[in-house]
């Protein structure tokens, strides 16, 4: 069991066992009827329970109930063991479903294909069962346990559906073949459902399969995020820097970080200056110089120098934690969005069993002669037209066609849920370094005093800034590389922290950096050598005359402008929120044409933003791509990811665009909502057989002389639906 503030009376669960969303729902209204529990929550995609109660006695109750319901507590030590387990379910889901399709398709090819009357029609049926049999009694077992369950506490779920027509269509398909003349002369329609029953079972599967890697998708962004978290410090113990376990670190503590070393816990620099990579929280690449009394937080990366601070924060209460008890909370009250036929399974299911043993009951005492061939017949019929196949292929074949369409399209998806969130999107909110931007400094300006120097300016320039590590001088050599140059070695230069290089060339001084570099050299700024755009400013001085400038800024993606305006022709209100600053962010967000604009925000603070907009009833997708996005990817109704960016953000996220293009986000709305009007007519025409068709099997038309159904007919209807919903899933590749 997995707990946290136990003396508060309220614990997080752990549940193992759920099979689908009506199984959480099922746990949380047995739960909330105990007396004591002040609240049930119960969330199927990360398999956790949280629960607010009275005392320890009334906990005790709660634990014995989800037991007694037929699910399991997994303990922290349990739930590490089982991580591997549940990579080995989706597989077994995948691989159940291929090995029944393969056998279903055995069975059909002998029921209706080039194989139908051989060797003979017993043989042939006999041939059918040893084929079904695994499915049936293997494959399907939680179905049919789920079925049991039903009949003896009355509990069901989608499960139960499958399970009770399933075991219909193959007990009275076995029945046929092992007695077939019996059944004859009982009046039974001697036909199999054997087919019927491979289908239903393998297209389950398949089903659950995605569901089990968008479940095993939620947690990851949870693993990576704990994975950014140094597990060793070097504290000040007793005179002497200890390496010790991060989980002993206590505030006032003196922690050492050499260089690529990552800070352990929150704190403030209390000796030395260095620059820190804080993309983690700010998401923009260059890094940040900082000195004594400057805050630093639990997971950025010290760049150049050792540092030496004071820890603040520790545990859960460090920046890093905070954002991964954001993102674990956003992903554990998000609603799961049930599926339609786990909606209605729960009325569904009871329906159906008692209109058939009415059927049954009243064929037998009101019908007419063979009196046990009429009961029988129709009460199978109905049982096997209410038997799920279309209704379980609505949503399943859908999402497989749309999944694989966006697929080739670069989008990747996480399931049918994903595409049903889509649909409801009315505000979309954009990262900017890395979404709208390429997220690396690069020269997106240079203004020289004699452009006819360009050429061995820039070679002096790269020949010295290629010593830098600097992401400043990594820009410009990167630059001066595309001008075909070839660099060199400098007489001499030097590093100027936080200011820029002094290097020497053939005599020929140079001073290169930003205007603390100029101020303290008494170089004075050409007033002309400037640029309109907005960036970082990189100040050439030569024999202390200012003779170049370069603005290193982060480019625009060319197709931004052009995904913000098809958004808006969609209706969807347009926001961009970022760690840059104020003059970056309003220059970004005027040239690409954005509606609103947020600067200087901090990850949590970007979720703020989404739970703001949430609760003016807006429905908002949030688009990012680095580990600061992910409390707001984590938060938004919709999330899609850049798959440019980090692993954070892509697990933390619905949809993944493989090569960061937005105008992908836009062509996965469009699916969206073409693919939700596909599923709504597949469900809709399933639901024409599944349930216009029960009172036609059950025979309500024969005595006014209408036509009887039995189950030879009912089979062909089910079919039917089922070839009906494939084929209108299909129209689906054409959408994008």
């Amino acid at each position: 069991m997995q707990s946290e503030n136990v003396n508060q009376q309220d614990i997080n669960i752990k549940i193992s066992g759920m099979h689908c969303a009506s199984c959480a729902s099922s746990i949380e209204k047995e739960v909330a009827k105990i007396d004591g529990v002040k609240s049930s929550s119960v969330n199927y995609a990360v398999e956790s329970g949280h629960f607010e109660f009275d005392n320890q006695e009334t906990l005790k109750k709660i634990e014995d109930k989800i037991v007694d319901l037929g699910y399991s507590i997994q303990s922290d030590v349990e739930g590490e063991q089982q991580e591997d387990s549940k990579q080995t379910i989706e597989k077994d889901n995948f691989y159940k479903f291929l090995f029944g399709i393969i056998l279903a398709i055995s069975v059909f090819l002998f029921e209706m294909g080039p194989f139908k009357s051989w060797p003979n029609q017993k043989a042939n049926w006999y041939i059918q069962l040893l084929l079904t049999l695994p499915v049936w009694a293997w494959i399907g077992l939680k179905f049919q346990r789920s079925l049991f369950q039903f009949l003896t506490s009355g509990r069901s779920n989608m499960n139960t559906l499958i399970g009770l027509g399933t075991s219909a269509a193959f007990l009275y398909s076995v029945f046929i073949t092992v007695f077939t003349g019996y059944a004859r002369e009982m009046g039974l329609t001697v036909r199999v459902y054997f087919e019927a029953v491979g289908f239903i079972t393998s297209f389950v599967y398949l089903g659950q399969y995605f569901e089990e890697r968008a479940k095993k998708k939620t947690k990851e962004a949870l693993n990576d995020l704990f994975k950014l978290s140094a597990k060793k410090a070097n504290v000040l113990r007793d005179d002497t820097f200890k390496e010790i376990d991060i989980s002993e670190v206590v505030v006032g503590d003196i922690i050492r970080v050499r260089p690529g070393e990552k800070f352990a816990v929150d704190g403030v620099i209390t000796k030395g200056s260095s620059s820190i990579d804080e993309s983690m929280i700010s998401g923009e690449p260059i890094p940040v110089s900082k000195t004594v009394d400057d805050e630093v937080f639990a997971g950025t990366i010290n760049d150049d120098n050792v540092v030496e601070y004071k820890a603040s924060k520790v545990g859960n209460d460090t920046f890093l934690s905070q954002i991964i008890s954001f993102v674990e909370d956003a992903q554990s009250s998000k609603p799961e969005i049930q599926k339609y036929a786990d909606r209605i399974s729960s009325i569904f299911t009871p329906a159906v069993i008692l209109i058939s043993i009415i059927t049954f009951i009243s064929w037998y005492f009101l019908g007419g002669e063979p009196k046990w061939g009429n009961s029988i017949s129709n009460f199978i019929a109905v049982l096997v037209i209410a038997c799920p196949c279309a209704l379980g292929l609505a949503t399943p074949t859908a999402v497989v066609v749309s999944t694989g369409r966006a697929s080739l399209k670069g989008l990747l998806i996480g399931g049918g849920e994903v595409i049903e969130k889509a649909v409801k999107i009315d505000t979309i909110i954009f990262d900017k370094t890395g979404t709208i931007t390429f997220g690396k400094p690069s020269v997106i300006d240079e203004v020289y005093l004699d452009k006819s120097d360009r050429k061995e300016l820039l070679t002096h320039l790269a020949s010295i800034e290629q010593f830098s590590e600097h992401p400043l001088a990594k820009a410009v050599v990167n630059f001066a590389k595309e001008s075909d140059i070839e660099l060199f070695e400098p007489d001499s230069f030097e590093v100027i922290k936080g200011k820029g290089l002094i290097a020497e060339i053939d005599d020929i001084e140079y001073h290169i950096g930003n205007e603390a570099l100029f101020d303290d050299a008494r170089i004075k700024r050409d007033s002309n050598l400037v640029s309109n755009k907005v960036g970082s400013f990189v100040f050439v001085a030569k024999d202390k005359t200012h003779i170049a400038t370069l603005i290193v800024g982060d480019e625009i993606k060319p197709s931004a402008k052009e995904a913000i305006d098809h958004f808006k022709n969609l209706g969807i209100e347009t926001w961009m929120i970022t760690g840059d600053n104020e003059q970056v962010a309003k220059s970004v967000s005027e040239e690409i044409g954005i509606d609103h604009y947020i600067s200087k925000a901090l990850p949590i603070a970007k979720a703020k933003q989404v739970e703001k907009l949430q609760s003016k009833g807006r429905k908002v997708a949030m688009i990012g791509d680095g580990i600061n996005d992910a409390p707001a990817l984590a938060k938004a109704d919709l999330s899609m990811a850049m798959g440019t960016g980090t692993d954070v953000a892509i697990s933390a996220s619905d949809v993944t665009i493989v090569k960061g293009d937005i105008v992908k986000a836009v062509e996965f709305i469009e699916l969206a909502n073409g693919t939700m009007k596909i599923i709504k007519q597949n469900l809709f025409l399933s639901m024409i057989y599944n349930t216009l068709l029960i009172p036609v099997a059950a025979g309500v038309l024969v005595p006014f002389g209408g036509p009887a159904m039995p189950p030879v007919l009912a089979s062909i209807a089910m079919g039917l639906s089922s070839i009906s919903v494939v084929t209108n899933s299909l129209r689906i590749r054409k959408l994008i």
